[in-house]
């Protein structure tokens, strides 16, 4: 039986070599049984089928029979059975045996399959790695060498785990030692703590009471003189009134006069200057414009006078052609006949020319295949020296070229510079007209927006002004708590503020009710606080105690809700010692970019969190909206003052808004921008025929390369021509002699008669006269036509030069007139604007007048102002100052009660001269300061005074300079000392079992080293094996790939070479990663003669077959099988690289090395040493074979 397959000769090949059944296309072995037909298969089902190769050692003569057999039982698909020289092995020897003959069974060495050459070159990195990974043996160390790194990276692992354990434990140890002399300092540093503090409370209890004594003494200096301040300040409160009056009339003249202008000044700019612009646009265009035409017409003009100057010079030299037609003509006829012979004479002369034929005919038949020859070669020189003529004059055109094109490049770069130069020129002109108009237009702007505000303000001073002293008021209580009370650290907005401007709102409305809250130190300053607002009736506040205030941790998910979310404590700025007054503020909300952002996490997420957005507008909790603020009112305090100083600020912006509008340039950038395009355009085409030009240059140094290869070769062609035709002419003229000298002796006395030297010379002198007389002839004719259809031609050219020209002339005619009305125009305009431009001088001037009397009116009222305000605050300054002492005196005593009362409570010992602490109230508020009557005088001009319950005490401990400073740097500097000990205090935390710890600690490191010892060992093993592996896989594959990257260029060199490429093509290999390259990939790239480089997929399908034979040959050439089969690899290629393969693979034949080719092209099996053919023998039911040895036939 004979195997089933289409491809008989290479399945069978590839089947007795032990190729899997899949790879040969069937699924099972009892597929590829060949079964003749239906009928026969039922008569005799076959069930068994064999092949056999013979392979002859080349080496020793030996020869060796493979042979592979397929049986086929009813229930299984089929079995192989393998032997060698009829006997059978197992598998493993049968492969091992070929190997030891180099056929590599799973690289597939010794065969390319049909369709699978392109495959090759297209086949990614990763396959042609592993394909040479397959080919070098280093694929069989894959399994060990994946193993080994498994455990190389266990051990590795494991080894690290136990460094970590180890230096964990060496911690525990070191801390537990720490831990015994921690106790012995805690009791120490008790005691100094507990020192300062008593230290710290005398020294705020003697600056308590010497600022009591100060304020004591102060409040009494300034009782005196409050009745007369109170009368001089009502009488210059009328004398502003009257002032006031007489500054509105003068107002009102000023603002007449200014509408009046702006009317004026919006005329001429709305409708004057739009007219002057315009016309001095059209004029700049039309100057260009007749500079245009004028160049035109002079370049029409030389460009007549030269065809004019060239049409003379034709009609001369065709003047010279007819003349010398004349003449040839003339001569022709003249020529006497000096040769001519009678009738008789040519009679004879073909009688004795018939004999002298009929003599030396095997002379006569060299001379006439030496004469072919002669002819041929002389042609085929003729056609090498033109084609050289034709390069050499190519060439020196090209020069020619070259020189032109360098110094057009020059004149372009030049033109550009200047044009470049040009439109900077231009451009920066139109920056400096753009900067300027905007830079009134900013300065107009911006005057616009003071005086929108300094009209907002003026009008909104009076409804602002109640609401102006409550917030004076409140701010006033604020200072007084905080003079008081040193806890007190300010109102919250004052002690935070937005990381930006636009969070401003938002942040307002998310503190909410708490914005005004004040924030203290303790809960104690806040009780202090409310008691004293309470007596003292100025007021309600909410507190803020950092102590005791519960605060909520925020929420961690809420930072990353959505884009434009986020916390509303991280948009704002604060101190850290204020972080949890901001936390209960703020608690978790969070400020949101946009209404819909805000409803996407409220809505779409389900989050119970209150959402802000920028405008104000907040989602609560629950789910509700409440509309947004535009605004949040920053009220500030008006006076009549500030009202005034609004007012000139008013006239002050009027008066540069008009300044700034006169100033304004007037002509309108158009112009500049279309130059500027103009420039551009103009520079633009400049650039592309400069790159043009470039591009030309680079064309013709590659053309003057490509001639200066063909002219080397061409001259190389032409001198071994002209050795053969010298040759050839050596050999004619021996050949010539022979037949020369019969001649003459023949025609002897017929030359004596007709007066020549020999026959020859009469034969010559005939075909002479007549081919000379001919091409004279013809020549001219050429020359006369040639010359009549170039005069035709540049007559018809100069006809449209003169038709150019008088449109030129035609339309600059009409471009002066344009000009000249718009020179009038202009000039009419300018008288127009000249006569505005007084009016408005005019008009300023009387403006200027009543600006002045209105500001000697406002510096009247301003001066009455002053002084009744300067009157105003003398009086309220002196009141404020009782009262600010007198909250100072009663917060003085409140601190010194405090201090009484945490010194009984915590049992500190005060060094005491006079009293006990027992006396001293706990619960108990305050009781009333009574105040000391002064004279009869108000009850806020009396100083108070503050019980001590009859306590004095020692402040003997106090150093000089604490008595002499009492401020905030001294306190900060004893509370430091107090803060540094509690802090070292309350980190130290002693541990009582620290011994026994450690002693557990030391046991578990002893047994831990005996872990760490043996991990180490094995991580140092595994590292060790798979080191070794790693290097056998890596020196197989870099031998392998050594060899195939330093061959491939070679192969396909030889592959692509040709007579239009003598170099032939390039070809390499790179790898993606030299340090283990197997796990990687290899790029293979190859770029065809006289071809740029591209990628593989790019190349054609010829070009993808022929670097894919290079990379096969090359594979093949590392460990080559005695024989190769190619299956139609040649199927994309033309005519040209098939003869190229085929005369490569000859070239490789020999007896070490057997190449079998299956191809359907002649070019390729014509040139094999012998052919096979297959046929159906339908008869015997199969294929045979036929054979042919081309050896026996000569080339």
């Amino acid at each position: 039986m004979a195997l089933h397959s289409i491809e008989t000769v290479n399945f069978n090949i590839s089947f007795v070599l032990g190729v899997r059944s899949a790879q040969l296309r069937s699924t099972q072995l009892r597929d590829l049984i060949y079964k003749a037909g239906e009928r026969e298969v039922q008569e005799r089902p076959a069930n068994k089928a064999s092949v056999t190769a013979v392979y002859i050692d080349h080496k020793t003569g030996t020869e060796h029979r493979f042979s592979r057999t397929i049986t086929v039982s009813s229930e299984k698909s089929g079995s192989s059975t393998y032997s060698i020289n009829d006997k059978v092995v197992k598998w493993e020897e049968y492969q091992a045996t070929l190997e030891g003959f180099a056929i590599l069974v799973k690289a597939k060495n010794f065969l390319v399959f049909q369709g699978d050459v392109e495959a090759v070159a297209s086949q990614n990195p990763n396959a042609l790695s592993k394909l040479i990974d397959q080919i070098s043996g280093s694929l069989e160390l894959a399994g060990e060498y994946e193993k080994k790194k498994a455990a190389y990276l266990d051990a590795s692992k494991q080894s690290n785990d136990q460094v970590i354990k180890r230096r964990v434990i060496n911690g525990e140890i070191k801390d537990f030692k720490q831990q015994k002399s921690e106790m012995e300092e805690f009791d120490r540093l008790c005691k100094e703590r507990d020192e300062q503090v008593v230290h710290f409370l005398l020294w705020k209890l003697f600056h308590i009471e010497a600022r009591l004594a100060q304020h004591t003494e102060a409040i009494r200096a300034k009782s005196d003189g409050l009745a007369d301040l109170r009368a001089k300040a009502a009488e210059l409160d009328e004398a502003v009134k009257q002032a006031r009056r007489e500054y509105t009339q003068a107002t009102r003249e000023v603002t007449r006069v200014d509408r009046e202008l702006k009317e004026k000044e919006k005329e001429k700019e709305d409708n004057q200057l739009p007219k002057l612009t315009e016309c001095e646009e059209r004029i700049k265009y039309l100057e260009t414009r007749r500079a245009k035409q004028q160049s035109s017409r002079t370049a029409v003009l030389k460009e007549r006078a030269a065809k004019e100057t060239e049409i003379k010079k034709l009609e001369q030299k065709l003047a010279v052609v007819t003349e010398a037609q004349k003449e040839l003509l003339a001569k022709k006829q003249a020529l006497s006949p000096v040769m001519t012979l009678s009738d008789e004479d040519q009679k004879e002369y073909h009688t004795i020319k018939a004999e002298c034929l009929a003599k030396c005919p095997r002379e006569r038949e060299i001379v006439k295949n030496l004469t072919r020859d002669l002819k041929n070669k002389t042609n085929k020189l003729l056609q090498y020296e033109d084609h050289l003529q034709q390069c050499q004059n190519r060439h020196r055109k090209l020069d020619h070229e070259y020189e032109d094109a360098v110094n057009k490049n020059t004149t372009l770069e030049n033109k550009i510079d200047g044009q470049t130069r040009e439109l900077t020129r231009a451009e920066k002109q139109l920056q400096e007209v753009q900067a300027e108009r905007a830079r009134h237009l900013q300065t107009e702007t911006e005057l616009k927006e003071k005086l929108t505000d300094c009209l907002k303000q003026i009008s909104e001073a009076g409804a602002a002004k109640q609401e102006t002293e409550t917030e004076a008021r409140n701010r006033a209580m604020g200072e007084t708590l905080r003079r008081i009370f040193p806890g007190v650290k300010g109102r919250l907005y004052e002690l935070c503020s937005p990381i930006a401007r636009k969070h401003e709102t938002a942040v307002r409305v998310v503190l909410g009710r708490n914005l005004e809250a004040v924030v203290v130190d303790t809960e104690q300053t806040a009780i202090d606080c409310v008691e004293y607002l309470k007596n003292q009736r100025i007021g309600r506040a909410t507190f803020i105690p950092l102590d005791t205030i519960s605060v909520q941790a925020v929420n961690e998910r809420f930072r990353n809700l959505a884009k434009g979310a986020r916390l509303a404590i991280d948009l704002i700025k604060y101190e850290p010692v204020y972080e949890r007054a901001m936390q209960y503020a703020c608690g978790s909300a969070i400020i949101c970019d946009s209404l819909q952002i805000a409803r996407h996490v409220v809505y779409d997420k389900n989050n119970q969190v209150k959402a802000v957005t920028l405008d104000g507008t907040m989602i609560h909790k629950g789910g509700n909206i409440t509309g947004g603020v535009s605004g949040l009112d920053n009220s500030r305090k008006f006076d009549e003052r500030e009202i005034q100083a609004l007012r000139r600020a008013q006239e002050e912006i009027l008066a540069q808004i008009r300044e700034n509008s006169k100033n304004q340039p007037r002509n309108t950038d158009e112009s500049l921008t279309a130059d500027i395009k103009r420039l551009k355009d103009e520079r633009q085409l400049s650039k592309d025929e400069l790159r043009a030009t470039d591009d030309r240059m680079k064309g013709i140094m590659e053309e003057l390369k490509v001639l200066a290869k063909k002219e080397k070769a061409l001259q190389a062609q032409v001198e071994q021509c002209r050795k053969e035709v010298a040759a050839i002419e050596a050999e004619l003229k021996t050949a010539e002699a022979v037949i020369d000298a019969t001649e003459d002796t023949i025609f002897n006395s017929f030359c004596r008669r007709i007066g020549v030297k020999n026959i020859r010379e009469y034969e010559g002198y005939q075909l002479e006269v007549h081919q000379k007389t001919s091409e004279e002839q013809e020549q001219l004719e050429i020359t006369l036509s040639r010359i009549q259809h170039q005069i035709s031609f540049e007559t018809s050219q100069l006809e449209g030069l003169l038709e150019r020209l008088s449109s030129l002339e035609d339309a600059a005619l009409k471009t002066k007139d344009s000009y000249e009305e718009q020179l009038e125009l202009k000039a009419e305009l300018e008288s127009q604007i000249e006569a505005m431009d007084a009016q408005v001088v005019e008009i300023e001037a009387r403006r200027a007048e009543l600006v002045a009397a209105q500001d000697e009116k406002s510096k009247a009222m301003a001066e009455a102002k002053k002084q009744a305000s300067r009157a105003t605050k003398e009086l309220d300054d002196i009141t404020k100052e009782i009262g600010t002492r007198n909250d100072e005196i009663e917060k003085l005593g409140s601190d010194r009660l405090s201090i009484y009362r945490r010194c009984k409570l915590e049992s500190i010992a005060l060094p005491l001269l006079q009293g006990n602490l027992r006396r001293v109230p706990i619960d108990e508020v305050m009781r009333p300061a009574a105040a000391m009557d002064i004279d009869g005088q108000e009850e806020t001009q009396q100083a108070m005074q503050v019980d001590n319950y009859g306590i004095e005490i020692d402040y003997e401990e106090l150093e000089e300079d604490e008595r002499v400073d009492g401020g905030p740097d001294m306190e900060r500097e004893l509370e430091e000392r107090i803060e540094k000990l509690k802090t070292r205090i309350e980190a130290m935390t002693p541990k009582t079992r620290s011994i026994e710890k450690l002693e557990e600690v030391e046991a578990r490191l002893r047994e831990h080293e005996k872990e760490f010892e043996a991990a180490r060992k094995l991580a140092k093993q595994t590292k060790d094996e798979f080191t070794e592996i790693k290097n056998m896989r890596v020196d197989l594959f870099t031998k392998a790939y050594t060899h195939i990257s330093q061959k491939i260029d070679e192969v396909y060199k030889a592959l692509t070479i040709g007579r239009s490429s003598p170099m032939g093509g390039v070809a390499y290999l790179s790898l993606e990663d030299p340090e283990e390259p197997y796990l990687h990939g290899i790029k293979y790239h190859a770029m065809p003669p006289m071809k740029r480089f591209r990628d593989m997929d790019q190349l054609s399908g010829g070009e993808k077959t022929m670097a894919a034979l290079a990379l096969l040959f090359a594979v093949h050439s590392y460990q080559p099988s005695p024989f190769f089969v190619l299956d139609e690899v040649d199927a994309a290629l033309d005519n040209t690289n098939v003869a190229r393969i085929a005369a490569y693979v000859r070239s490789k034949a020999g007896p070490e090395l057997q190449f079998v080719v299956i191809s359907l092209k002649g070019t390729f099996y014509e040139q094999a040493a012998g052919l096979v053919g297959i046929y159906r023998d339908n008869a015997w039911g199969g294929t045979k074979s036929l054979t042919l040895d081309l050896n026996q036939y000569a080339e």
